[in-house]
This record gives C-alpha cells, sequence and structure tokens, in this order.
C-alpha cells in the first residue's frame, strides 16, 4: 500500500510540474495572454480525458450521482481537501477549500495570476468534465475566495 501511494505522489507531482513548466516555457517564448490561450486550449480536452478514464477505472455510467463520484476520485487523487454536498433532487455542491493548484501557483510566486487563472479554467474544467456525464448538467463557479482562501464553490444542477 505504501507503494502504491509513493507512486501517486510522484505521479501527481510530475504532472503538476509538467503544467507549470509548460505554462512558464510559453510564457517565456511569447507573454502571459498567449501561455493563458494555449492552456486554455489544452483545458478544453483534459477534463474530458480524465473524467472518461474516471468512469473507466471506477467503471460508472453517466449522472449526477457518476458526477460525484467522479469528482471525489479526481480531487482526491489531486490531493485537494474538498467537501460535497449531499446529491439533492437538483444536483450537489463542491466546495475546494484547500485547491492544490493555487497551492502551487503560490509557491511559485505567482499569485498575481491567481483570479485570471481561475475565472478562466476552473469554469472550464469542471465544466467540460461534468458534461462528460450528460449534456443536461450545468455548472456555475464562484471563484470569488480563490485570492485569499484558495478554495472555490462549484454548483452542478441539472438543466
Amino acid at each position: 500500500m505504501q507503494d502504491q501511494k509513493l507512486i501517486a505522489d510522484y505521479l501527481r507531482k510530475c504532472f503538476v510540474s509538467v503544467d507549470g513548466l509548460w505554462f512558464m516555457k510559453v510564457e517565456q517564448g511569447a507573454d502571459f495572454e498567449k501561455a493563458l490561450e494555449l492552456d486554455i486550449e489544452v483545458w478544453k480536452v483534459l477534463p474530458k480525458i480524465e473524467a472518461r478514464t474516471i468512469q473507466e477505472l471506477l467503471d460508472i455510467g453517466k449522472g449526477m450521482q457518476a458526477l460525484r463520484q467522479a469528482l471525489e476520485f479526481k480531487l482526491s487523487a489531486e490531493d485537494s481537501r474538498f467537501k460535497l454536498s449531499p446529491l439533492g433532487h437538483n444536483g450537489f455542491t463542491l466546495e475546494v477549500r484547500d485547491c492544490s493548484w493555487v497551492a502551487h501557483i503560490r509557491k511559485a510566486n505567482r499569485e498575481q495570476f491567481l483570479e485570471r487563472i481561475s475565472e478562466s479554467i476552473c469554469s472550464l474544467e469542471f465544466g467540460t468534465f461534468a458534461s462528460e456525464f450528460g449534456s443536461n448538467i450545468s455548472v456555475e463557479h464562484d471563484c470569488s475566495s480563490c485570492r485569499s482562501e484558495g478554495g472555490c464553490l462549484f454548483y452542478f444542477s441539472l438543466c
């Protein structure tokens, strides 16, 4: 079991490092706006791959319950602290209390970009991820606490 945790920690760190290095290298070659533009293109695709992989790994299908289960797996794997509300009649809430991505951005002394990145990437990431569980699922994102507390709220509901 310890070996599996070490492997997971290693892969998580590599994934985050590649993402950060890629962004900074594009930024060096162009500028922040170009790096963010390309990052947005990446995050239009990556959540689809993540969602489909998790669906396969957990042998789950579509719908709100499957989405909730997949988000729990995803955020645990990413080492984020979060709280998922119980599944209600029309959906559920995800509170990301301590986002691992925010921690990495702060560690790199790039806090000035948090709001911009959160507004551009987080809504896209979770919206794209959710769409793999049903075209009738909508996501609202409140990133107002991202700057100060490192957390966000997401509302997943049926439309």
